[in-house]
């Protein structure tokens, strides 16, 4: 792998990206309402009734409200296509308790973000993947800086069950990922993104024939990144022991997880070992405010809806949406803010996502406080 590139992807996933290339202009983008988000996550809506195919107990979304209300494809679509028409250049698909790749038409949502020329990630546990989507996959040239991220957490059936409490006990459910991962692989032979796979570590899955397993196998498989990481604790919702660690717990995993990422990183593959909670201090944090995450990366949530960021995209945050993506377009929200009077609009938000019980995600921690650093505002 190039040193380069080596370095752009150690930033990427430890969380060192620059969202704000230009501090400086960054609040007068806001006034003049010129501001265009360096990203959109876009919630593909799931295909059933339930929001997603687990409920990992670690999960950041297990308390959401699910209404039964989603994104029509013709309307979901249609907002992608004004995202993109409007400057976007960037299209996360995850999920705030969904799953991307459980979405009846995320083939054809990947298939134009590839034709607008924009970047995409994907954050995916990859249990199914549709012809559709591997077809888009072949056909287009991909822009650089695309992604797959899949969320394995395990190096067998039997820990890949217990960490994501698979009520199926003799489920294969690690090896239909790796097979997909496989063929993921090829694919990135033929017309290449980024293929990495993460693994989460806390008491049900600190196993260390597990790790070796993992990192073999999907290196074999054609990734160019592993990702060790662990899980925050989530919202509203009580762990059992051990399913969110402890800084001293952390401590004792890294130890062995650094003498594996000595032992097995090649040229070909990057193993990344990251603990932002500690290298931040933001370990069960539970916001960083003002927030300015609706300026950078607003969420297209599952329901249809326009949310400040992906871990607040869900009915029970309704009280801070930008608005109804089903009556209305994505530019009228986006830019619906009072900007005249622009210190007040941000205090009320604030207080409004203080009301609402959210949690940040790392990222958003991070860049909040690398903003209110500047004193921009």
């Amino acid at each position: 792998m190039e040193l380069n590139k080596k370095k752009e992807l150690e930033k990427k996933y430890n969380f060192k990206s620059n969202y704000i290339k230009h501090i400086g202009n960054f609040r007068n983008e806001i006034i003049q309402k010129k501001i265009i988000p360096y990203q959109v996550e876009f919630q593909a809506p799931p295909r059933g009734k339930k929001i997603c195919w687990l409920e990992c107990p670690y999960c950041y979304g297990l308390s959401a409200d699910n209404n039964g209300e989603r994104l029509s494809k013709e309307r979901g679509l249609e907002i992608l296509r004004q995202i993109l028409d409007g400057g976007v250049k960037k299209i996360i698909f995850a999920g705030y308790a969904t799953d991307p790749l459980n979405c009846s038409y995320i083939g054809e949502l990947l298939d134009l973000t590839i034709s607008k020329k924009a970047i995409f990630g994907f954050n995916t546990k990859a249990l199914k993947i549709s012809e559709t989507f591997f077809n888009a996959l072949e056909k287009n040239k991909i822009s650089d800086g695309s992604y797959i991220s899949l969320s394995v957490d395990s190096g067998s059936n039997e820990t890949y069950n217990l960490i994501h409490d698979v009520k199926a006990k003799k489920a294969k459910i690690y090896d239909q990922v790796l097979n997909n991962a496989r063929r993921l692989g090829d694919l990135k032979k033929k017309n290449y993104f980024d293929l990495s796979a993460a693994y989460l570590v806390n008491a049900n899955s600190a196993n260390l024939n597990d790790y070796e397993n993992f990192i073999n196998d999907f290196i074999s498989a054609g990734c160019n990144v592993l990702r060790f990481s662990f899980p925050q604790p989530p919202k509203d919702t009580t762990t059992a022991k051990g399913v969110v660690p402890t800084p001293e717990e952390i401590n004792l995993y890294l130890s062995d997880l650094n003498k594996l990422k000595k032992k097995y990183e090649k040229d070909n593959c990057l193993i990344i070992i990251t603990n932002p909670d500690s290298d931040h201090d933001i370990y069960n944090k539970p916001r960083t405010i003002p927030c300015y995450a609706r300026y950078l990366f607003p969420t297209v949530g599952f329901d249809g809806w326009l949310y400040n960021c992906s871990q607040s995209s869900a009915p029970n945050f309704r009280s801070t949406a930008l608005g109804d993506l089903t009556k209305n377009d994505f530019w009228k929200l986006f830019y619906n803010y009072d900007n005249e009077n622009l210190d007040n609009y941000i205090k009320v938000c604030s207080k409004k996502i203080s009301d609402s019980g959210c949690r940040c995600d790392r990222k958003e921690h991070i860049v909040n406080q690398f903003v209110i650093d500047s004193k921009v505002f």
